[in-house]
């Protein structure tokens, strides 16, 4: 049986080789001012949809480890300021090192037993 240990292990090896470096934001209270994360995702997909007058929306998956957010959050810089729960959750914002912030729309911390081995955001933008 593998351990939630063996699988954060290997989502960090998968996420060193393949993933993409991303910039978590949280906002602080309604200012604009950010506490921010920087940490590896795997994005998977981007499915289009056509909108009103032909406006594309773009959605995309992203899975981070739960090792960068747990090592932010001992050191007290994530979530930090913006407070609420470590993980990523909706309302916060994923930054891609070639686009803008992108709104989180639906967040989910996947557990295995009783740990979070990894977290998951759909993003739409």
């Amino acid at each position: 049986m593998t351990t939630p240990a063996e699988i954060i292990a290997a989502l960090d090896v998968s996420l060193a080789e393949h993933g993409e470096a991303i910039t978590l934001r949280r906002r602080v209270g309604t200012t604009s001012t950010f506490v921010e994360l920087a940490c590896r995702a795997k994005v998977d997909g981007y499915a289009s949809e056509v909108l009103v007058a032909g406006i594309k929306q773009t959605a995309s998956t992203f899975i981070i480890s739960p090792t960068e957010i747990n090592a932010a959050a001992t050191a007290a810089t994530w979530p930090g300021a913006a407070g609420g729960d470590r993980w990523p959750r909706n309302g916060d914002f994923i930054r891609q090192s070639i686009g803008s912030d992108r709104k989180i729309e639906d967040a989910r911390a996947k557990l295995s037993g009783n740990t979070v081995v990894r977290a998951e955001a759909k993003v739409l933008g």
